[in-house]
């Protein structure tokens, strides 16, 4: 079983009124540069997905843009899991910039006859931190061409398998909003 993994850096950044979070900092270095670094311990192949392929090239990663334009994270993942050379891909985005190797573990852990693995914390789905099989590839299709963009509902079409994160619940943080920043950087 190949397993890849992809950044999702698609997004719009519109609640955190900063024009792309990937490029925000915190303890000397870009969100995206953090995420690389926890990746590379355990993955060969790591792409991105975004639609301003230009920003991303210094980090030496192929860099992907969504199919399905505008339609997003969901759109993401559809394009990261066609552009996947491997079975399966991790998917994280760019505004969790502590997902953990511990996290890469527990999900990855889980793989076996599931198509989709996804962390639960403080009874919390976060499907973008998780594994996704190519197998999925059709029905993520036929969900984007009915125009029903909703990850959560997609993930009860498939076999899907949820872990308990709450133990390394941070891992799971996401940053969307400029409170959200300012209160990571007081921690």
């Amino acid at each position: 079983m190949k397993i890849g993994a992809v950044i999702l850096a698609g997004g719009k950044s519109r609640r955190m009124n900063y024009n792309n979070k990937s490029f925000l900092s915190f303890d000397g270095e870009t969100f995206i540069e953090k995420i690389i670094h926890v990746l590379e311990r355990r993955f060969d192949d790591i792409i991105i997905i975004a639609n301003d392929e230009s920003s991303y090239l210094k980090y030496k990663k192929e860099v992907y843009k969504d199919i399905y334009v505008g339609k997003g994270p969901m759109a993401g993942i559809h394009s990261a899991l066609k552009n996947s050379k491997n079975d399966y891909v991790f998917v994280v985005a760019t505004d969790m910039p502590f997902v953990s190797e511990k996290a890469l573990e527990l999900i990855l852990g889980n793989i076996e006859n599931h198509e989709i693995v996804v962390p639960m914390s403080a009874g919390k789905l976060h499907p973008l931190c998780g594994v996704y099989s190519k197998n999925i590839l059709p029905k993520i299709e036929k969900s984007l061409e009915a125009e029903n963009y909703k990850l959560i509902d997609f993930l009860l079409t498939c076999n899907t398998f949820v872990v308990n994160g709450d133990e390394i619940k941070e891992s799971f943080r996401n940053i969307n909003t400029p409170e959200d920043y300012k209160k990571m950087e007081m921690d």
